[in-house]
């Protein structure tokens, strides 16, 4: 089958080592059809790629950005999204949703928010997972006893900045940014924190590195996939006693620490990589009438451009506070422009489409 993989390509080598012919169109100078101007129409992208190349499916994978290939929704071909950042861009994914076919959704309390055509999308659970490739023990000696390794942004997430400066007043925890592997791969525990009660990737990262992972009692499917004191050891959310205590506690028992923390990784590899999601999300197509699904996405476009008409109108209202909090001239006037080209085609839609029509 040949595949199109937009935005993040979370399946690209996955699904060819599954035996799929695909093309990764992406803003990064590695993609097979590098994309470099934004707001792109999808006419315009299917026309670079290979003469004779066409695709059976398209598969977004999300960038958690506002969206920036156009007309998504016109192409009759079947349309997938993967859809991550739930618990932060829920407000305009809820109506960028309209434009696909299949959808999955990573933070399964989200799920049913996704499902607005009932009779021609299948909408479901696809929890987060590792790259198998990158995500490894590697068999270092573990000398570092707990590591964090993540965004740290007052701004974005306030809870965790308060956490990590309240542990590192009173625990010597490794806290960097950037690439992990090596510190998880040094780390008897890594500690992981949420954004919103969200199942993130470093779930199953620091699993599949071989470490200890602690992790907050979160939502979103987490006690369907691990166990605490199973697979790993939950603490309360902002609770840095709880913290400290377990950590003291599984360093004084690196037998225990050890068997879970192989538990953990055993059950990762044996069920929750890229691999693993890249067969899941094509048995899961195997079973949707998809020409039908099309079909009937391409009768109710009216609807579907109305629903995209809200997600332009919250791109607008991004790109615009982002301008004004820009101290850069170049920079401002480059989200002001996207700003006044997302609400031009919110403005192009509504004037266009009848409510009631559109309804």
């Amino acid at each position: 089958m040949k595949i199109l993989h937009l935005g993040n390509a979370y399946f690209l080598e996955s699904f060819r080592q599954l035996g799929h012919d695909v093309k990764w169109a992406g803003y990064h100078r590695t993609a097979d059809i590098p994309l470099t101007r934004l707001l792109l129409d999808a006419r315009s992208l299917l026309a670079q790629l290979p003469p004779h190349w066409y695709p059976d499916l398209i598969v977004l994978g999300d960038e958690s950005t506002q969206p920036l290939v156009l007309g998504l929704e016109t192409l009759p071909v079947p349309l997938v999204w993967y859809a991550i950042d739930s618990h932060i861009h829920a407000n305009w994914h809820i109506y960028y949703a309209a434009a696909f076919d299949v959808i999955f959704v990573a933070q399964k309390d989200w799920t049913p928010a996704y499902q607005l055509d009932g009779d021609r999308q299948h909408v479901s659970w696809m929890p987060l997972f590792c790259h198998r490739s990158n995500d490894r023990d590697l068999g270092f000696a573990r000398d570092i006893p707990l590591s964090f390794i993540g965004t740290l942004n007052a701004a974005r997430n306030p809870d965790r900045v308060d956490l990590i400066q309240r542990l590192q007043a009173r625990y010597p925890i490794v806290v960097q940014s950037g690439p992990y592997h090596e510190t998880f791969n040094r780390s008897m525990m890594v500690l992981n924190q949420s954004v919103a009660n969200d199942v993130n990737f470093r779930t199953f990262q620091a699993m599949a590195c071989g470490a200890l992972l602690l992790t907050e009692r979160v939502g979103n499917g987490f006690n369907d996939l691990f166990q605490d004191r199973t697979h790993c050891a939950l603490y309360e959310k902002g609770n840095v006693d709880h913290i400290i205590e377990l950590t003291d506690y599984y360093r004084a028992h690196p037998a225990e620490r050890e068997a879970i923390a192989r538990q953990g990784y055993e059950t990762v590899m044996a069920a929750h990589t890229s691999l693993h999601r890249a067969q899941a999300l094509l048995d899961t197509l195997a079973r949707q009438p998809l020409h039908e699904c099309v079909a009937k996405r391409q009768i109710r476009q009216a609807p579907i451009r109305w629903s995209l008409a809200s997600v332009y109108e919250s791109a607008a209202r991004t790109y615009s506070q982002a301008g004004a909090r820009a101290e850069e001239d170049l920079r401002r006037r480059h989200f002001l422009k996207l700003s006044a080209q997302y609400h031009s085609l919110a403005q192009t839609i509504r004037g266009q489409l009848d409510p009631l029509v559109a309804a």
